[in-house]
């Protein structure tokens, strides 16, 4: 299993994972019943598309699948590489130990290792037997220095590797070999409840050894491969990265001959869909592109639970944005449900709210932590800017000591469901006093020159989550200082709680403190959540074991097209 960082989701396959259709008037949205939505989505199944045996599956073909960009860094563990598009592009050539099943537990993958075992609780201690068979794609056999070399990227020491986060990590006392050099014990400093999570190495320690090597090397070509395909070719000109079989692969023989990751922009992938030049689409929650998906004579649309959530994120660094009380009058002035609504609507999925950042609906832990401190509530609202001093000049824009609210919403171009969500939101800010305008750029300078290094005041994206929230999920408001952080603000109890959360190894008492900070989190409001979206496909009717699933692990030794 790759170690995945909470990833963002935007400049990438699902960047048009956001409001569609028309703005809607705040006195038209219809409520969300999130208890029945709620149940509803629990109804989803976890996984969604044909399946069949391995034997069943033709041999060779080639699979085009669709990327709305080459990211900015190839390498999927630097800070500018935790992108979703990263995420399917390394799901065909990297694995570690531990794989998810569709019901979001794990199981220890053979390919990788023979056994992962608890030895001792205290300290926490895992002992890993590698599978001897497994090696890299220059035939280098896999073993502990891959894993010392790729923990100290990301011990919370070397603070020249630039990585998207050290979230649990930074927990790890050494990691040495057992019996040999394929028998590896993980200490841990403090327990983490997420241990599983930690125990891979999914770059050689040829490039983890060196940081200029980390940081630089891969971010134009695709880090090597431990699994059965391999990268081919990074074409940057025509937006094209080919994936192989991987020669040195010993598992069970890949039924496809190729895997290409094709880029295509957001608002033509359900079209290019439909004209059959790309094998799957990933709809999200466009309602025109599930229409137009849909026309597709041999392909089906597939459904299951998801774990990606679409919020607005304040940059605390940005004037007004530090004070707590402009944050919560934004967190009741925008209409959530009308966001939600509009954007869940026309492809026909159950419609919630987003009321807990660190659980998503469908997953184990999720409850209400909000507390009512985003509900819609204009009045509400004004009088929370009325009572901190910002009062309404002649133009209608608030101030207070020569400052006013006004601040810039950054989209990127040519992602429609984006910049309508954008509009909804400036819109209801415009109402109660703000004075928003919506900024637009490139798709390309969209994260690169803006989200990443701190250029914008909101910005509206979406994130997804992992079968590993605890850990993993607070990184994103957990220090300030985080990488993934992008609104520079936090607080010790959010930390205390998720540390206490983290050194449990009791499920239960975990879920518990990782809910206390994730209420202080909705307290601190970093951002404003929205809605969850569930993972809608639509994907050629002869291709199997492919399609959205919320946690599982795909096997793409199994996946091809139907004999």
């Amino acid at each position: 299993m790759r170690n995945k960082a909470t990833m963002v989701v935007a400049a990438t396959a699902a960047l048009g994972l956001a409001l569609s259709g028309c703005q809607q008037d705040n006195k038209d949205s219809a409520g969300v019943d999130s208890d029945k939505a709620n149940e509803e989505i629990a109804g989803l199944p976890s996984v969604d598309y044909q399946k069949a045996d391995y034997d069943e599956i033709a041999d060779g073909g080639t699979l085009t699948y669709p990327m709305t960009e080459i990211p900015a860094s190839l390498n999927y563990y630097h800070a500018d590489g935790a992108h979703v598009d990263n995420n399917n592009i390394y799901g065909t050539s990297l694995g570690g130990p531990v794989k998810i099943k569709d019901d979001g537990s794990w199981e220890v993958d053979k390919n990788y290792a023979e056994s992962v075992e608890i030895a001792s609780e205290d300290p926490l201690v895992i002992d890993v037997k590698l599978n001897k068979d497994a090696v890299w794609e220059d035939g280098t056999p896999i073993d502990v220095e891959d894993y010392k070399a790729f923990w100290q990227t990301r011990d919370g020491k070397h603070d020249e590797y630039e990585v998207a986060s050290t979230k649990g990590y930074e927990d790890i006392e050494s990691i040495e070999a057992g019996d040999d050099k394929h028998n590896v014990k993980v200490t841990f400093k403090t327990p983490n409840i997420d241990w599983p999570n930690y125990i891979g190495a999914s770059v050689p320690n040829e490039i983890t050894e060196d940081p200029d090597t980390f940081n630089k090397d891969y971010a134009k070509k695709v880090l090597p491969s431990n699994g059965p395909f391999k990268a081919e070719k990074v074409d940057n000109k025509s937006g094209v990265i080919t994936m192989v079989k991987n020669d040195k692969w010993w598992g069970q023989e890949p039924k496809l001959d190729k895997v290409i990751f094709k880029v295509v922009s957001q608002a033509q992938q359900a079209q290019a869909y439909a004209n059959k030049e790309i094998d799957l689409v990933d709809i999200g929650t466009d309602g025109d592109s599930y229409e137009t998906a849909g026309k597709r004579e041999d392909g089906e649309i597939y459904k299951s639970q998801g774990m990606q959530w679409t919020h607005v994120t304040m940059n605390a660094e940005k004037g007004a944005l530090k004070e707590q009380e402009v944050r919560d009058a934004v967190g009741h002035a925008i209409n959530r449900e009308a966001i939600a609504q509009a954007a869940i609507g026309p492809v026909e999925a159950p419609v919630t709210l987003v009321n807990n950042v660190t659980f998503m609906p469908g997953q184990d832990g999720y409850q209400d932590n909000t507390e009512g401190s985003l509900d819609f509530d204009p009045e509400a609202a004004k009088k929370i800017l009325d009572d901190a001093g910002w009062k309404a000049g002649d133009d209608g824009i608030r101030a207070k000591d020569g400052e006013k609210l006004k601040f810039n919403i950054v989209v990127p171009a040519d992602t429609a469901s984006n910049a309508q969500r954008a509009e909804q939101i400036m819109k209801d800010l415009n109402e109660i006093g703000f004075k928003i305008k919506i900024e637009t750029v490139p798709v390309a300078a969209y994260f690169a020159d803006h989200v990443l290094n701190g250029n914008f005041d909101m910005a509206t994206f979406t994130w997804e989550g992992t079968a590993f929230p605890i850990s993993s999920g607070s990184n994103l408001f957990y220090p300030a200082e985080s990488e993934q952080n992008h609104s520079k603000i936090s607080s010790d109890a959010i930390g205390e709680k998720f540390k206490a959360a983290t050194k449990t190894l009791d499920p239960a008492e975990s879920k518990k403190l990782a809910n206390e900070g994730d209420a202080e989190v909705l307290k601190l409001k970093p951002l404003i959540p929205f809605y969850p979206t569930p993972y809608v496909w639509g994907v050629k009717n002869d291709i199997m074991n492919l399609g959205p699933r919320q946690l599982e692990t795909p096997d793409w030794t199994s996946i091809g097209f139907k004999k």
